[in-house]
């Protein structure tokens, strides 16, 4: 069952934007198939790399939902709108399971773009860009990919 999005107040933004889209790819990416029939499930969803060492292969995927990062901007006398961008990654121990979380992680969002803008009032919901990385632990390789999406959130200034 999906999440109902939250429209984000001005005192809480950072965290509702953040959960908004934690709750999208939460509800919606969970494993994917790879080839031979092998069904990887995602172990931890976080919003950080976790800070204990990670050198066992069974601990893989995890999934973070980085914080947002925002500019604010005026857009009338009495509206802001705040620009921003959230990073999601994939740690994965597979090339292939790497790419297919990629792309359920970007469909999720897609998917549910109209739901973000209507219920939560985050417009312009689109894919900036793509990134990748792999890195050696122990016995077996790390395979990261990223996805950056950018929004837009409008709202009234507090009156003075």
């Amino acid at each position: 069952m999906t999440t109902t999005p939250t429209t984000p107040q001005r005192s809480t933004i950072l965290q509702t934007v953040w959960g908004n889209f934690y709750d999208r790819i939460k509800d919606n990416v969970s494993s994917v198939s790879i080839t031979g029939s092998v069904t990887v499930n995602i172990q931890t969803y976080t919003n950080f790399f976790p800070e204990k060492q990670i050198d066992e292969k069974g601990d893989y995927p995890i999934l973070v939902v980085n914080s947002p990062d925002m500019d604010w901007e005026r857009l009338t006398f009495r509206k802001k709108t705040a620009n921003g961008t959230i990073t999601i990654d994939i740690y994965t121990t597979q090339t292939e399971s790497a790419d297919k979380f990629l792309d359920a992680i970007i469909d999720s969002i897609e998917t549910y773009r109209d739901d973000l803008k209507e219920n939560a009032n985050l417009f312009d919901v689109n894919v900036e860009s793509t990134s990748s990385d792999n890195a050696t632990r122990g016995a077996f390789s790390v395979h990261l990919r990223s996805v950056t999406f950018g929004f837009k959130f409008q709202f009234t200034e507090t009156k003075i």
